[in-house]
């Protein structure tokens, strides 16, 4: 450190990278009960009109998580989300766009997408939900990031009841199922997971999943059952451990 005369700031001896973060937000159609993925098209260089998860540069005083939120708002028009960090993203030249080393931390949120109609802001000409798998090449390192945030998302399903947040606040369990299907099995490998009898008992035997006593009105032959989170049983579930397995 060293003191600049004129400003009278301290100032480092070394060299600073740039940061910026990007946000890898999954939702559920339920239509045809697919995981998607938010992506935008790009409207500036580099990368123009390549799609990207949305994203931005740190500003001064603030924080990663304030960042990620701020350009996804102004990228897509999404806003008020819980999201999880996943992970920093440091390669050199990862950002050609930029003669600095770009680091990116990089989050993932899971929303219900029916909730928000996305919209194309700032430097990005649209925002478009894409089925993962399904989704056009991405810029940057976006598609290792994506990779990392459904590892991510993955692992975090067995043992936290994240696909809830996919969900209305009741829900049948044939949809609960559906999530789980497109998010561990969209290849239809694991015919247990999609034995419904089988996956029923599972999810009633974690405790925190409560029936409503309601059920689906309008078709005359099948009425399933409406069921909900129970938050206080899951805290409850939490303090012993669990790991959810079909």
């Amino acid at each position: 450190m060293k003191l600049n005369e004129q400003t009278k700031k301290w100032e480092s001896d070394f060299w600073h990278p740039s940061v910026a973060t990007d946000a890898v937000v999954f939702g559920f159609n339920v239509d045809t009960n697919s995981l998607d993925v938010l992506l935008i098209q790009r409207g500036v260089e580099p990368f123009k009109g390549m799609w990207a998860l949305p994203g931005g540069f740190l500003k001064q005083g603030e924080s990663a998580e304030e960042c990620v939120k701020r350009e996804l708002g102004e990228e897509t028009r999404v806003e008020n989300l819980y999201m999880e960090q996943i992970g920093a993203f440091s390669e050199p030249g990862r950002d050609t766009g930029h003669d600095d080393q770009v680091i990116s931390i990089a989050f993932f949120a899971l929303v219900r997408s029916k909730d928000y109609e996305v919209v194309g802001g700032d430097d990005a000409t649209k925002a478009v939900w894409f089925p993962v798998g399904e989704h056009p090449e991405l810029a940057f390192d976006h598609e290792e990031i994506l990779q990392k945030a459904l590892s991510a998302l993955r692992q975090r399903i067995h043992f936290a009841p994240i696909g809830f947040q996919l969900l209305d606040e009741e829900f049948t369990m044939p949809q609960l199922q559906n999530i789980y299907i497109a998010i561990l099995d969209p290849e239809g490998k694991d015919s247990k997971l999609r034995d419904r009898r089988n996956f029923q008992k599972k999810m009633l035997n974690l405790g925190y999943i409560k029936d409503t006593g309601g059920k689906v009105t309008g078709n005359p032959h099948r009425s399933p059952k409406k069921y909900a989170f129970d938050r206080d049983a899951y805290g409850e579930a939490k303090k012993v451990g669990m790991r959810l397995e079909f």
